[in-house]
């Protein structure tokens, strides 16, 4: 009886062991696999004070994507019109990104709008399906800005 309890209790601690041991680099890819693809935004929304700008739902002029792998995300935004339009546009950026749960935290290393570079940005990710929501706040005293943003995305296939 002894020699079976002891057994057991070696069987339980091993069991124990090995689930609660995976590295850190494997937790953060099995939670990234799921991130990881393009991202077409559909709608945003600004809120700046009591002011609420929501803008990208008329998809016609303007599009943005958004990709992710393991540890990177880059995007970009521009005008359909090729620069030639009443209102051109262009603004990419990328760098490195962690996610834990729904904590989400970019690192961005490059932009277009260089003043916006090598800042740390805060949100939290909501994954539905091929749906992706980032809400979080923008805050660049320097640069007078300080905003709420809710992205909604899509998965592109």
């Amino acid at each position: 009886m002894k020699n079976l309890t002891k057994q057991l209790t070696l069987g339980l601690a091993l069991v124990f062991g090995l689930t609660s041991c995976s590295s850190k680099s494997e937790k953060k890819v099995e939670s990234n696999q799921k991130l990881s693809g393009t991202y077409r935004l559909i709608e945003s929304k600004t809120i700046k004070g009591k002011d609420t700008i929501v803008a990208f739902t008329d998809t016609l002029k303007t599009e943005m994507f958004k990709m992710f792998n393991d540890d990177h995300f880059s995007f970009f935004n521009h005008d359909k019109e090729k620069g030639k339009g009443k209102e051109p546009l262009f603004v990419s950026g990328g760098g490195t990104y962690s996610l834990k749960g729904s904590q989400y935290q970019e690192n961005l290393q490059y932009c277009s709008m260089r003043e916006w570079e090598n800042n740390t940005f805060h949100f939290v990710l909501t994954q539905k399906g091929d749906t992706l929501i980032q809400k979080g706040e923008e805050n660049l005293p320097e640069l007078g800005i300080k905003q709420i943003i809710i992205e909604t995305y899509i998965k592109l296939k």
